[in-house]
């Protein structure tokens, strides 16, 4: 019998606590400002290096400053100040005048981006262009 009246009581104890928690309210948040938008005007250019006007452009994170020193990228490509880029595999190009290196490493030279403008300029026409005649059935 006194175990039963034991019980009983951790059971009210047990209850009693669960329930007299206290019930604290949060402050009301402050209002915060939202933060500005950088609007860039103009044209910009994406991160990596561009060769313009004789000078290694490099854009990282929206800023733009001429190379000074080599510089190693996450594949192993070097490129120099003066426009030298070394590969990972080991082969030596020069930058030339709107030739472009990615971060990755990967180069785009200018006649490429200009072939690819073309072909981008040819799909947003419809591909209107010269149309071969259809030959005649016999």
């Amino acid at each position: 019998m006194k175990q039963y009246v034991i019980l009983a009581v951790a059971a009210v104890l047990c209850a009693t606590s669960l329930s007299a928690q206290a019930q604290t309210t949060m402050p009301p948040r402050k209002a915060v400002q939202p933060k500005q938008k950088v609007v860039i005007k103009g044209a910009t250019m994406k991160d990596g290096f561009l060769m313009k006007d004789g000078k290694v452009i490099m854009t990282r994170d929206a800023h733009t400053d001429a190379l000074t020193s080599e510089t190693t990228l996450v594949n192993g490509t070097k490129i120099g100040a003066d426009g030298t880029v070394t590969m990972s595999d080991g082969t030596t190009t020069t930058l030339k005048e709107g030739d472009y290196v990615s971060l990755t490493g990967r180069l785009t030279s200018a006649s490429y981006k200009a072939q690819q403008d073309s072909i981008m300029q040819a799909k947003m026409s419809g591909g209107k262009g010269k149309v071969k005649a259809k030959k005649k059935g016999k």
